[in-house]
């Protein structure tokens, strides 16, 4: 078991990450198609469950620059990236990239039902190029977090006990 201040550091670490991608990137972040390249990052939860608060506080503060209404941004989304998470993290217990794919599938249907409502658009026609952009970015993010997961676990001196690649 981590020392809280050592788990504190690391989530802190993961949601800055994911924030400092997402507002770097922010033409992409926050386009119709929600291109966010942080989406990468979100497959560590598959190995290590307590990074959950970490992608729904990332999200939150990389929401802050975003040009939708914050109450879809800074409530909805946040709150999808907690059922993502926690459902990318049971299944993935079974399989590394169907929990990937479930994880793209919530996101991206928070992301189109909030850009449905705001622009008054139709589901279906906004939710095929997000779900597609969240699978590849998810999906791809397994193999390369997977290493990833590796090293931070060595320099954070903890040991997952359901930690293995799959």
């Amino acid at each position: 078991m981590r020392r809280p201040a050592v788990k504190i550091a690391y989530l802190g670490v993961v949601a800055a990450a994911y924030a400092s991608i997402t507002l770097a990137l922010a033409p992409a972040s926050y386009g119709p198609l929600q291109l966010r390249f942080a989406e990468t990052l979100k497959p560590l939860v598959m190995w290590e469950p307590d990074l959950i608060p970490a992608f729904v506080l990332g999200n939150l503060l990389g929401n802050l620059g975003s040009p939708w209404p914050w109450y879809w941004e800074l409530v909805w989304m946040p709150c999808a990236n907690l059922v993502g998470a926690w459902l990318c993290w049971r299944v993935g217990r079974v399989n590394a990239y169907l929990g990937a794919a479930v994880y793209a599938i919530v996101t991206a249907a928070a992301v189109s039902t909030m850009l449905s409502s705001v622009l008054h658009a139709p589901f279906e026609p906004v939710a095929l190029p997000i779900l597609g952009s969240e699978l590849l970015l998810i999906v791809l993010g397994v193999p390369v977090m997977w290493p990833v997961h590796l090293v931070l676990r060595r320099v954070a001196g903890y040991h997952a006990e359901n930690a293995r690649a799959r």
